[in-house]
This record gives structure tokens, sequence and C-alpha cells, in this order.
């Protein structure tokens, strides 16, 4: 091996490995930001739903899977609309 090729050896593995440490400790800290989402993807606590049913959602103007609330109601699982009309 010569001097310039021995040298330009370890002038790239000198970049290879800072390139490494670089992406290793400049990576952001994981806070969970990135996935927050709004109301629309929280999930229903198990005590408020209590059953599952397929029924029609004038929202999506199709038949949907829907859960039937505690409180009287139903909900939507695709949506999040409250269809009218009492109970299934």
């Amino acid at each position: 091996m010569t001097p310039e090729l021995l040298g330009a050896a370890l002038v790239l593995a000198s970049l290879v490995g800072s390139t490494g440490l670089a992406r290793l400790y400049a990576r952001p800290l994981p806070t969970g930001r990135h996935r927050a989402g709004g109301p629309a993807t929280e999930l229903l606590r198990p005590v408020e739903a209590l059953e599952q049913v397929e029924a029609y959602c004038p929202a999506e103007d199709r038949p949907t899977l829907q859960v039937r609330l505690r409180l009287g109601g139903r909900l939507c699982t695709e949506c999040r609309n409250e269809p009218k009309g009492g109970l299934l």
C-alpha cells in the first residue's frame, strides 16, 4: 500500500466513524409528540363501551362498526359520529 492510499483509507474510515457518532448523538429524543392525535384517535375506556354492533352511520352513509355506550347512545368507530335516534 502506498502512503497516499493508506492516508485516504484512514480519512475515509474517520469520516464514516464520525458520521455514525453524529447520527447517534444528534438524534432527537423521542417525546411522542409526532404521534399525538386529536380526539378521533383516542380509544374508549373499556368501562364506556358495552358492545360492538354493525349499524347504519349517517355521516359515512353506510353500515359501520359502532359501540353502544354505558350512558346510552352509540358511537361510530370509524368517524366518531354519535348518530341521533336513540339506542340500536
